[in-house]
């Protein structure tokens, strides 16, 4: 039994730079990028806005209303001008508190900022079980199903974290923007809510989940070219570890509404009891986020 769980998986793809063995990789399933308009931001990956989609309602998402990214620890000054463009008034950062330390957002000053972590990184587990990727401790069987246990405990271990976040997004006056480390599994869970709660079909949310595997699939290809050419610097360690750390999968979203649907019954009993939304406000998110 391997002694790390309970962990931010998602965030060892940032130490897992380098492997072991030469492999072929997989092919990630990637999004229909149709109703996607790419807005660059330099320095910051997976970066977009969801929008212009229809409801089952046959209604459409008003576009430029929130935003969802990984980190900005890397933005530049030069590129703070983008953000005001946009009219992001607020950021909400997702990560825990060691990650937020270690890589710290670099934000105008008169930015709002506001942190919700719905998980901490106790005990340091997050090196530990980085010590046990680089030995080969961990392979790809493993690191699948570290990643659909994080998917299930996100969405119901600490479920009054999760209503801040979502009630923060949905009560916005000002478009805003809410981010984790890659922007894909906490984010994507977030954005998957989101539109949960503004009904939209099980494929358009999907769809927009997949569309990280299309924002990241340079960053991605990069990183594992890279870990493949130094294979020697960590002879045991599991490519494919590495593979299951840097993609989103069906999946893992299936994880977390299958949790849900197991511990509240279904996604409205969940919008109603856990996130604290009734249908009568529900009603007026959807009028405010859709036209």
């Amino acid at each position: 039994m391997h002694t790390f769980i309970k962990i931010p998986i998602v965030s060892i793809a940032l130490f897992c730079i380098f492997s072991c063995k030469t492999q072929h990789f997989i092919t990630p399933e990637y999004g229909k990028t149709d109703a996607e308009k790419v807005i660059q931001i330099k320095k910051v990956t997976n970066f977009r806005t969801v929008g212009n989609i229809k409801n089952t309602e046959g209604r459409t998402l008003r576009a430029g209303k929130f935003y969802r990214s990984a980190h900005l620890h890397k933005l530049k000054k030069r590129s703070f001008d983008d953000l005001e463009k946009l009219g992001i008034k607020e950021i909400i950062d997702l990560r825990n508190s060691k990650e937020i330390a270690q890589k710290p957002d670099q934000l105008p000053a008169e930015i709002v900022y506001k942190k919700y972590s719905a998980f901490e990184d106790e005990g340091d587990q997050l090196a530990q079980a980085r010590k046990l990727v680089l030995k080969g401790k961990v392979n790809a069987s493993d690191a699948d199903k570290r990643m659909i246990d994080f998917y299930r405990e996100y969405v119901t271990e600490n479920p009054a974290i999760i209503k801040a976040i979502i009630t923060e997004v949905l009560d916005s006056k000002d478009p805003i923007l809410y981010h984790c480390t890659a922007g894909k599994d906490r984010t994507g869970i977030t954005t998957a809510l989101i539109l949960t709660i503004l009904k939209f079909d099980k494929e358009t949310i999907y769809n927009e989940y997949l569309l990280s595997n299309n924002y990241r699939q340079d960053l991605v290809q990069k990183r594992l070219r890279l870990a493949n050419s130094l294979h020697f610097l960590y002879p045991k360690m599991d490519l494919q570890v590495l593979e299951k750390l840097s993609w989103v999968e069906k999946r893992y979203l299936d994880a977390a509404f299958e949790e849900i649907n197991k511990k509240y019954g279904s996604t409205d009993a969940y919008i109603r009891q856990v996130l604290g939304i009734s249908d009568t406000k529900r009603a007026e998110y959807i009028q405010k986020f859709t036209y």
